[in-house]
C-alpha cells in the first residue's frame, strides 16, 4: 500500500467524516475559486453558488475546525441556532483531526452556566495536602489536560467567568492561585447559542481572543438522508464503528506543522503579498479622525468617547475606515498569516497565495469587527450577516490597495524607504542632511495625495527616519 503524505491523511480524514455522516453539510461558503453565481427569484439579490472546474468548496465549520485542529494553538468560535451540529461537529473534528478519545473529549469538556468556578473549570488544591500539610498542590481539570478542549455554550456564563479562561484561550495558560498551568497543546473550541433569556453578551476583548469564527447553518433537507443513514444513536447505540481512525490516518503534527510553517509566500519585488496586503488592511482600518488632530494618536483605539458613529464628519467620508468603529489587534493580523498558510497547505498548494489570505479573512474578521452605522445604512442585512460585511470591506481596502499599487505614489515610498534605509543611492553615501531631505521631500509629495493611505505611507517614512537618528545618537 502506497504510503500517504500528511496532506493527503488529512483530506482523507475530512472526507470520511461526511461519508460517514458524523458532520454531512453541504451549504458550500468557502471556495478555492470564485463560483459561479447564478440569480433567483427575478433578481431578489439571492444567488446559487457553482463551482468553478477544477475547484473545490468547503462547508465553514468542518474545514476550519480541521485547520484549527492542525495548528498548535488553535482557537474557533462557533456560533448558530441550538441543535444543528455546533458542538457535535467540534467533538467528531476534535477526534478525527487529533486521535484523542472521544470519551475523553466529553469528560473535560465545560458545559457553560453562570454557576461556574475556577475549580470547577480548570484546577483546584489537593485538598487532603493542604489540610495535613499546608502544601498547595494544584491539581489541574481535565479541560486542560485534553488536546481537544471545547466550551459549550459559553454565553451562559457572565464575563467575570469568562475572564478566568482568557489567558487559556489567548496563551495556553491558566493562573491558579501563585501557580501557571501550561495546557495540553491542541485546539480550543467555543460554542454559543443565538442570544436568549438566558445568555449574556461577550465581551470584545474575549471574543477577539479567537482566532477564526463561523456560523454553522442548518443543513439543506437534502442532507437529512445521509444523516439518517449513519443510524440513530438513540435507537441503535452508539457510534462507535463509526468513531474509529483507520490506522493509516495516523497523523504526524510535528511534521504537519513543520510544512505549513515552511511553505513559501508569493511576493511582489521580493515582498510577501499575503504580509503586504495584511498590513495594509491593519493600517487602513487602524485610521481614525475622530481620535485626535495628532497622526500618531489617531488610531481607533483612541477613539474611546468620541468614535465613528458619534462625531461630525471629517474630512474622508468613504474610505473604509469609515465603515468599522474599531481596529484590528496585533493577535489578530498574527492569525492572518498563520490561516492562510494552513488553507494553502490543505489544499496542497506549493505557497502561499493572496488568494488564500482573502479567502479565509471574513472568518478570522466577522466576529471581532463592529461595523459603522454608515455600513449599516448602506445593507441592513450586514448587523445578522456579518461575513457578507468582512467581504464586503474586504473589497473596498482591495480597491484602494490596487489604487495604491499601480500609483507614482507608491513608487515615491518605495525609493524613499530604500535610500533611508540603505543610507545610499547607487553608490553615493547620503549624508545627514540629503536623507533629511529625501525624508522631507516623499512626505510632502506623499502627502498631496488625499487619501488615508498616503497618510499611512509617509508616516512610515517619517518613522523610518526618526528612528535612524535615534540610532545614530
Amino acid at each position: 500500500m502506497q504510503q500517504l503524505t500528511e496532506r493527503q491523511k488529512v483530506r482523507a480524514i475530512y472526507d470520511l467524516i461526511g461519508e460517514r455522516g458524523l458532520y454531512v453539510n453541504t451549504n458550500f461558503d468557502v471556495f478555492t475559486a470564485n463560483p459561479e453565481e447564478i440569480s433567483l427569484a427575478g433578481g431578489a439579490g439571492y444567488k446559487i453558488p457553482l463551482l468553478q472546474a477544477n475547484s473545490s468548496g468547503y462547508a465553514s465549520p468542518l474545514l476550519f475546525s480541521a485547520l484549527t485542529a492542525l495548528l498548535n494553538q488553535g482557537t474557533m468560535f462557533i456560533t448558530g441556532a441550538p441543535g444543528i451540529g455546533k458542538t457535535t461537529g467540534a467533538e467528531f473534528a476534535g477526534h478525527f483531526f487529533t486521535g484523542a478519545p472521544l470519551e475523553d473529549i466529553l469528560a473535560a469538556e465545560i458545559k457553560g452556566n453562570p454557576q461556574l468556578t475556577e475549580e470547577k473549570m480548570v484546577a483546584r488544591y489537593n485538598v487532603g495536602k493542604l489540610v495535613t500539610t499546608g502544601e498547595e498542590e494544584v491539581k489541574p481539570r481535565k479541560l486542560l489536560e485534553c488536546p481537544v478542549k471545547i466550551i459549550d455554550e459559553g454565553n451562559r456564563m457572565p464575563a467575570d467567568t469568562l475572564s478566568i479562561i482568557m489567558d487559556l484561550v489567548d496563551r495556553g495558560i491558566v493562573i491558579y492561585g501563585d501557580t501557571v498551568l501550561r495546557a495540553t497543546p491542541g485546539p480550543l473550541y467555543l460554542t454559543a447559542n443565538y442570544a436568549d433569556e438566558g445568555t449574556f453578551q461577550f465581551t470584545p476583548p474575549f471574543l477577539d481572543r479567537f482566532d477564526v469564527a463561523v456560523m454553522v447553518t442548518s443543513p439543506l433537507p437534502s442532507d437529512l438522508t445521509r444523516i439518517r443513514q449513519r443510524g440513530d444513536e438513540k435507537l441503535n447505540g452508539g457510534l462507535d464503528a463509526l468513531l474509529e481512525i483507520p490506522s493509516n490516518l495516523k497523523l504526524d503534527f510535528e511534521a504537519i506543522r513543520r510544512q505549513i510553517k515552511e511553505l513559501p509566500q508569493e511576493k511582489m519585488y521580493d515582498i510577501s503579498r499575503v504580509s503586504a496586503f495584511a498590513d495594509f488592511l491593519y493600517g487602513s482600518l487602524r485610521f481614525s479622525e475622530a481620535a485626535s488632530g495628532n497622526i500618531t494618536r489617531a488610531t481607533k483605539g483612541n477613539a474611546w468617547a468620541v468614535n465613528q458613529d458619534n462625531a461630525t464628519a471629517g474630512h474622508f467620508t468613504d474610505d473604509s475606515f469609515t465603515y468599522t468603529l474599531n481596529e484590528l489587534s496585533i493577535r489578530t493580523v498574527k492569525a492572518m498569516e498563520r490561516y492562510a498558510r494552513a488553507y494553502a497547505w490543505f489544499n496542497g498548494k506549493d505557497k502561499v497565495e493572496l488568494s488564500d489570505l482573502k479567502t479565509v479573512l471574513p472568518y478570522l474578521l466577522w466576529h471581532k469587527v463592529q461595523p459603522t452605522s454608515k455600513a449599516l445604512a448602506e445593507d441592513p442585512q450586514w448587523a445578522n450577516d456579518r461575513i457578507s460585511f468582512v467581504q464586503g470591506l474586504i473589497a473596498k481596502v482591495e480597491g484602494e490597495y490596487n489604487e495604491l499599487e499601480g500609483s507614482d505614489t507608491l513608487k515615491l515610498y518605495a525609493a524613499a524607504l530604500h535610500a533611508l534605509r540603505a543610507g545610499k543611492i547607487g553608490d553615493r553615501v547620503l549624508s545627514d542632511e540629503d536623507k533629511r531631505n529625501i525624508a522631507r521631500n516623499s512626505i510632502t509629495n506623499i502627502g498631496n495625495t488625499d487619501k488615508p493611505y498616503a497618510i499611512m505611507l509617509a508616516h512610515h517614512i517619517a518613522a523610518e527616519y526618526n528612528r535612524g537618528v535615534n540610532e545614530r545618537e
